[in-house]
C-alpha cells in the first residue's frame, strides 16, 4: 500500500513496480484504475489493464472481475471505500500481490 498527498508520485512509484516486474518476472497482472494512468507494454508480464467508469463500474466489482482471471498481480488504482478495502484484503489472502494506494496527509 503506497500512502502520500496528491502529486507525492504514489502512482509513478507503482507504475516503477510493475515495469520491474515486467521486465523481470513472468506475470499476470490486472490494473483497475481511473483512469489508466500508465499503458504498459507486455515484455515477460502479460497486462489487462481495465478503466472505472469504462470497462467496470467500481473499483470493487473490477477488482472481483479480476480475481476470474487468474491474476498474480492485481494492481487497485485507488482504495476509496470500504467495499474495495475489504475485496482487496480479500484477494490478498487467497494468495495475490495486491498493490494499492490511498490519500494521506504525509508520505507513509
Amino acid at each position: 500500500l503506497i500512502t502520500g498527498p496528491t502529486g507525492s508520485g504514489k502512482s509513478t512509484t507503482i507504475a516503477s513496480l510493475l515495469q520491474w516486474m515486467n521486465e523481470n518476472l513472468v506475470r499476470h497482472i490486472v490494473t483497475i484504475e481511473d483512469p489508466v494512468e500508465y499503458q504498459f507494454t507486455s515484455k515477460r508480464c502479460h497486462f489487462t489493464q481495465r478503466q472505472v467508469g469504462r470497462d467496470t463500474s467500481t473499483f470493487a466489482i473490477g477488482l472481483r472481475s479480476a480475481l476470474r482471471q487468474a491474476p498474480d498481480v492485481i494492481f487497485v488504482g485507488e482504495i476509496r471505500d470500504y467495499e474495495t478495502a475489504l475485496t482487496a484484503l480479500q484477494a490478498s489472502e487467497t494468495g495475490h500481490l495486491v498493490v494499492s494506494t490511498l490519500h494521506s496527509e504525509k508520505v507513509a
